[in-house]
Parts: C-alpha cells; structure tokens; sequence
C-alpha cells in the first residue's frame, strides 16, 4: 500500500501541475510580464493569428541570447490567448546558395544582418535573418527584431532589440487588427517637403492612420468651408515649408488649434541653398526665412531665433579628397549637423538614440499660461551663428576646437499644450468666419530644423527615415517622429509599452580580456580542488565508519 502510495502521489502532482499556467516574474523591471495593453489586444483576437520567426538555425551567441528571449515572449503571449499560431522557420534549410537566399529574402522585404567575429585568429561572416512576419485574416506586417542605434557595439545592440521586442509584437498586432484608423492631413501647400521626401514617413504611419493631403490655398475665397474641412483632422502636419502663410490662412490655422485640432510642425528659421552648398563651389548664404507665423507663435509662447546651432556633438558629412585616381570619400564633422539628443520624459524618448538635426536654430520659450516641455535640443557643448553668413564646405576639413563650443545646449523641440488663446484676440480679424473661438485646450509639438521629417533619396527612390546612405548609419529620427505624432493622436498605449524599462546587463570586453588569465586559472584550479576536497571528506567518512 505505502509503495503504491509513492507512485500515485507523485503522478498526480505531475497531471495537476501540468493543467496550470503560471509563470513567476521575479526580475526587478518585470521584463516577463506582459504590458496591460498586449494582454487587452491578446484576448481581442477572433481567429487565428500566425507568426513565422526566421531568427533560428545555427546562430551566435549573441544572436541565441536574442531567440531565446522571444520565446520567452511568445510563450508570455500564449498565455493569454488560443489563438496564436507559432513557426520557427530556418531559411538556410533549402539548401539554397547564400546569395539566392539573401536574394529572395531581401524581395520579401526580409534583409539579412551580416555579422563579422573573430574565430581562430580570421575574421568569419554569418549571416541572420532578424525578422519575423504575422499573419492574421488576409493582412501581413513585418517585425524587425534587430534595433540599430548609432554608436552599439554587437552587445549593445542586442541587448536594445531585447528590450524592445515586446513593443515590435505589440505594434504588428496593433497595425494588424485595428479596424477604424484616425486621419491625419499633412499639409502640401506653401512650399512643403516634397512628397518622396517624406514617402518613408507617411508609409510607416500608414499601418496607424488614414492620411490625407491638405491644400490651405484651394478655397482661398471660402473660409468657412477652409475650416470645417480642417477641423475633420485631429491632426495637421507641416513639415518644412518655404512660403509665406497669409493672414488669412494664418487665422484658420488659429482656429483649427482653438477647437481641439493638434499641430506637428519642422520648420526652418534660416533658409540655405543646399543645391548652391553640394556643388561645386562648396558654399552657400545663410539667410533668414521669414513665414509670417512670427507674431502668431509670439501668442502661443516661443520664438524661432533667425540663428544656426553648431554642435560639437554631430554627423559627419562626406567630402571627396584628393583629385583623379586617388580620390578618396571621406567622412568629416560637420557641426552643422547636431545629433541631438531626446529629453526625458514620459511619453518620448526611453532608450532613445540621437536625433539628426540639420540646420536647425534655437527655440526661446516665453512666459504665459501654457506648460512647455522641451523635447530635443544639443549637446552641452554647442555654439549658436547670427545670419548672415556664407557656409563652406571647405572648413569641414578643419580640425574642431572644442574650446570654442562654450555655450549650454541649445533647445531645438518642444512641446506646448494647455488652453490656447487665440493670435487674433483683440484684432481685427482678416477673414469673417462662423462660431468664432477666442481660446481653446489643445497641444502642439515645435522642431526647428525643417529636414528631421525628411528621408533621403537614391535613384528617385525614398530611403528609411534616419538612414544615411553616404555613412550608412541610422539615427533615432523615424522612431522619434512616429512617437511625436502618437502621442499627438492620443495612441497612449503605444507609447507606454516603447518606453518600457527593461534593465539588461552590459558585459565590459575590454575588462574580461584583462582578466581573462585569472579567470583562466581560477576556472582551471577550482574544480581539481573541489574534488580534493570531496575525496578527503569522503575517505574521513569511510574511515570513521568502518575503521
């Protein structure tokens, strides 16, 4: 009966056991345990959701490291839905050529990561496929599960993707499933970027929200009609434009605030000929850019200086050196170029990297009513430049003085919002319009540097936003604008999961080398020791016992 006993009790622990889901997050950051809104979209699901992961095979071990946490995340996923449908899938079992294969991945939309490593004193490349695709009804998104930040080294960089993989699920389950989208306008009148200039933009919004083109001139005789069209948008996006706005236009724009309609504006204070800049002269005028909104920002509490931020901290811009044959392209800094840097807050910026902005010029905040937050600005060793002046390309091949960067950080991106009283109070006003408002709640995010928007572009096509083709390196601005208009459209959830802490350890290399001998050593001598010490404790015990 006792021997009976001690098999079924323990079998039934077993079948009980295994009945029940629930997993124990012991880490200080809680990195298991799901946001409150994954877990909401999780349970939403009405059909089976598909998930092909292609980071698997033989990988390395920074790479195994990086598995292993998504299936942790998958199987945290599992727990709150039936209906997720998991297929870990390695592209090398085709048996394809490497070449084929990176081929036909990359027409996908897949690219490989070629990752260099030292292996027996040679340099040996792998090649991984960081990506993963989700498939519900009849929709696919692609996730990224790599997150490049300029400056990572290998560690760095997965240890970033690590800590922001569960909002790259949760923002292709989001895409994926949502069936009624906001819309946003994005302004296409008064000399704007160009559509191709911000193609990449509007595409990865483009899974959030309906977009719409706003022409502020197409009914130039109607105000009214001007007005009700603008206020259907939540939001309006200006970036970079080169006209003047009339007072007309100034005045419903004014308007569209006062009654709830956000703003998102990059726009220039001094206006450069880049054409003139990048050809053969190498130099350019820099100018004041007048818009006429001068007096209306006035109103709402900041002022674009008509200055240049140099930061000591920014871009390299490739120049050709040397003539014929040996012609060299090299990259050198150019102030001009600041590689600001997000502030922190609570809805922008958590584990961000820089931000490039361009020529852009210092924003002075006033004193009123209005809360302001400043968002981005320059590192603390900045300088600002009066215009006019004559910009050369030339003094890039200078050497930079860090003594003549004495200035603080220069603020380049704020944040205004509270109850706005209108530009026009107590004017006359340019136009006759229906149900007047003189103040209203609302918010509007500023950037001084008309170009933070805009992707460059190689052989008429667009590039990813924050990529540069001349350095190949990638800057923070995508993920930065995406997380300004979020947050100006109210998608609170997709903001506190991006922002979520997640506390990886960082091994120093350069520490481990220099201590590599002892840990050797220590690694060699103590199990020999240990089992020393167990045959002598074991021969006492023998000893003893039978003497």
């Amino acid at each position: 009966m006792q021997r009976l006993k001690n098999i079924l009790l323990p079998l039934l622990i077993i079948l009980v056991t295994q009945g029940l889901h629930y997993r124990w997050d012991t880490t200080q950051d809680k990195r298991y345990t799901l946001n409150e809104s994954t877990e909401t979209l999780l349970s939403t699901l009405d059909q089976p959701l598909k998930i092909d992961i292609f980071l698997t095979g033989k990988l390395p071990a920074n790479y195994l490291r990086l598995q292993r946490e998504i299936t942790t995340l998958v199987k945290s996923m599992e727990q709150h839905t039936d209906q997720l449908i998991v297929n870990y899938i390695d592209p090398f079992e085709s048996g394809d050529s490497i070449d084929a294969l990176v081929g036909e991945m990359t027409q996908f939309g897949l690219p490989p990561e070629y990752i260099l490593a030292n292996q027996t004193q040679a340099l040996e490349q792998t090649v991984v496929f960081p990506w993963a695709m989700v498939n519900y009804g009849n929709k696919t998104v692609r996730i990224s599960l790599l997150k490049k930040v300029l400056g990572d080294d290998e560690q760095q960089k997965i240890n970033r993707s690590i800590a922001k993989l569960e909002f790259h699920f949760f923002e292709a389950l989001f895409k994926i499933t949502q069936k009624q989208t906001k819309t946003l306008a994005v302004l296409t009148s008064h000399g704007t970027s160009d559509a191709i200039k911000i193609a990449d933009l509007m595409r990865s919004l483009q899974g959030y929200y309906q977009l719409a083109s706003f022409d502020l001139k197409a009914l130039t005789n109607y105000p009214n009609k001007t007005l009700e069209n603008l206020k259907r948008f939540p939001l309006l996006m200006i970036s970079n434009p080169s006209e003047p706005f009339s007072e007309s236009e100034k005045y419903l724009l004014d308007q569209h605030l006062l009654n709830g309609g956000k703003q998102w504006w990059a726009i220039s204070a001094v206006a450069i000929n880049r054409d003139s800049l990048f050809n053969s002269s190498g130099s350019a005028v820099a100018l004041g850019l007048s818009l006429n909104m001068e007096n209306v920002f006035f109103k709402y509490g900041f002022r674009l200086q008509k200055n240049l931020v140099k930061d000591l901290y920014c871009a390299p811009v490739v120049l050709a050196s040397g003539s014929k044959q040996k012609t060299q392209y090299l990259p050198y800094p150019w102030p001009y170029y600041s590689l600001a840097k997000p502030s922190d807050n609570d809805f922008l910026s958590y584990n961000a990297g820089n931000v490039l902005m361009s020529f852009s010029s210092t924003i002075d905040t006033l004193k009123n009513s209005l809360e302001k937050t400043v968002l981005v600005s320059s590192s603390a060793f900045s300088k600002t430049q009066e215009i006019p002046i004559s910009i050369e390309l030339k003094k890039a091949f200078e050497k930079l003085n860090p003594t003549d960067y004495d200035q603080d950080s220069q603020t380049t991106g704020i944040l205004i919002k509270g109850k706005f009283r209108s530009a026009f109070e107590n004017r006359v006003k340019p136009v006759k319009i229906d149900k007047e408002k003189t103040a209203g709640e609302s918010k509007m995010i500023v950037f001084s540097s008309g170009a933070i928007a805009e992707n460059q572009v190689d052989r008429n096509k667009p590039l990813e936003l924050g990529y540069d083709k001349w350095t190949n390196n990638f800057y923070f601005n995508k993920e930065f604008v995406q997380q300004s208009v979020h947050y100006l459209m109210g998608n609170q959830s997709l903001l506190s999961i991006q922002n979520k802490s997640v506390l990886l350890p960082h091994l120093d290399i350069e520490k481990v080398n220099n201590i590599s001998g002892t840990l050797k050593t220590i690694l060699l001598i103590i199990p020999i020791l240990i089992l020393i010490l167990l045959g002598v404790v074991v021969y006492y015990m023998r000893s003893h016992r039978f003497g």
